[in-house]
């Protein structure tokens, strides 16, 4: 969503879409020839009127950067040149799919229903400082220095021994990468094993940040469908074969389905037949409310599957640690690539984490946060039942920091969104999701990992008064 306050401080709409633009095409991200996103679509993506778009992509086409070409569409033309000046573009707070750039996420005061995302305010504060002050009196001084790109060896243990309890995962330390979280890994994994054009296969919908990078990258994205099982494996490619499948097979982003060990089985059987690699993304899954926590696709077969997990849910984001388990002979040419992109992960915070895992504090903030969120999962099911009835289905809340709300015969697009977010209540329409649009314009996905009971209720009572 659009923030109110960094649009006055720095700057129109216009001018900060037009910057966003054409700092995309500098940085290659819109690469020439590459047909740009219909103004409907990207008015919908970034969250402001589809006018203004098109103002933008005139200014554009005016200045050179673009070009029209009639009952085509609009696309970049080859301006020349490598690395132009740019400025300023980390000031830029325009939101992108789930990305919010600047200070959005901070800067929010109201209801957030942001989905997957953690309770920062119950951070283990206290077992942090402890576990980071005994590293940092205790740690030898080349802890100092350059370290191995696979990230600390201690930590490295403390994944493979919680992996195998908690995801039925056997694994050497040797296979785990230590990452800046997850985003990280995918995108290591994206430059080794794609090139511009290559197929790429993902669910659909899925994380815009997961979209995001697989754009960067050139792909040629095929986006999937997904049911209450999960991954329509039968509506993979036949005739081209992918370098990757991207899935959630443990808690599906955004719907939470789980994908049913037939369709994992087929999956796995279509990445022998076509010689390609799964990515399985298991973000935030050891949060499930009934049961055991799924196991892991990598489990059924650990050459052809990359597991990639993250520390930015059970622990908190700002630490932009994660990880990924890889087949051996990735294991080169992976660390290779993370040396050149960032020399290691940092040291110290990863033999904070190290302590803090050995020690068993992640283990018990789970629990209790399993606990916490368990009750926030149960006040936003009450809050919609009561409040709407039979006018909303609730589906994925098995697991997971997030639900699925429908709300039959409605329709959440960008500007009732915006409506929302001035009355101080952030919503996330299903449709942003999405790579082909118009399907679940009547979904809401709504989390309540980082809401408390009190602003879960106070904001689906909001959301009724403003939909009467």
């Amino acid at each position: 969503m659009w923030d109110q306050s960094a649009a006055s401080a720095q700057g129109t709409k216009t001018k900060q879409v037009y910057t966003l633009l054409r700092d995309r095409i500098f940085e290659g991200f819109y690469m020439a020839g590459r047909r740009l996103p219909s103004t409907r679509d990207l008015a919908h993506e970034i969250g402001v009127s589809r006018a203004l778009i098109v103002e933008v992509y005139e200014q554009l086409i005016a200045e050179g950067y673009l070009e029209g070409r009639q009952g085509s569409g609009t696309y970049v033309v080859d301006i020349g040149g490598r690395n132009p000046f740019i400025t300023n573009t980390h000031e830029k707070s325009i939101s992108v799919g789930t990305r919010e750039i600047a200070t959005s996420y901070t800067s929010f005061k109201g209801i957030d229903f942001r989905p997957s995302f953690p309770a920062l305010d119950l951070i283990p504060r206290q077992k942090w400082k402890e576990s980071s002050l005994a590293v940092l009196n205790s740690a030898p001084f080349y802890d100092f220095g350059y370290a191995d790109p696979a990230g600390n060896e201690e930590l490295r243990t403390q994944i493979c021994r919680l992996l195998l309890h908690d995801r039925g995962i056997q694994c050497h330390t040797s296979q785990v990468i230590v990452t800046a979280g997850a985003t990280q890994a995918i995108t290591l994994l994206c430059k080794l094993l794609l090139k511009p054009n290559d197929a790429l296969a993902t669910e659909d919908p899925t994380a815009s940040f997961i979209r995001d990078i697989f754009e960067s990258a050139g792909a040629n994205i095929i986006p999937t469908p997904v049911d209450e099982y999960g991954l329509c494996v039968d509506q993979l490619p036949t005739s081209l074969s992918p370098k990757c499948v991207f899935v959630t097979p443990s808690h599906q982003f955004p719907f939470g389905s789980i994908l049913s060990i037939g369709r994992r089985i087929q999956l796995l059987e279509y990445a022998r037949e076509h010689n390609c690699y799964i990515i399985e993304d298991d973000y935030d899954s050891e949060f499930r409310y009934a049961g055991m926590p799924v196991r892991a696709l990598r489990e059924l077969d650990a050459e052809r599957v990359v597991y990639v997990g993250t520390f930015s849910k059970n622990m908190f984001p700002a630490l932009r640690l994660g990880y990924m388990v890889v087949p051996y002979e990735l294991v080169t040419p992976l660390l290779q690539l993370k040396r050149l992109m960032d020399m290691h992960s940092p040291t110290l915070s990863q033999a904070t984490l190290a302590k803090f895992m050995a020690d068993r504090h992640l283990e018990h903030h789970i629990g209790h946060m399993k606990r916490i969120y368990g009750r926030r999962r149960n006040q936003l099911l009450t809050a919609l039942g009561d409040t709407f009835g039979t006018g909303v289905n609730i589906t994925g809340d098995a697991a997971g920091l997030h639900l699925v709300a429908e709300f039959p015969g409605r329709r959440f697009d960008t500007d009732l969104a915006m409506q929302l977010e001035a009355r101080n209540i952030r919503i996330y329409p299903a449709d942003k999701y999405t790579i082909g649009k118009g399907k679940y314009e009547d979904r809401l996905i709504m989390g309540f990992g980082n809401l408390t009971e009190a602003q879960i209720g106070k904001g689906i009572e909001a959301i009724a008064d403003f939909l009467k």
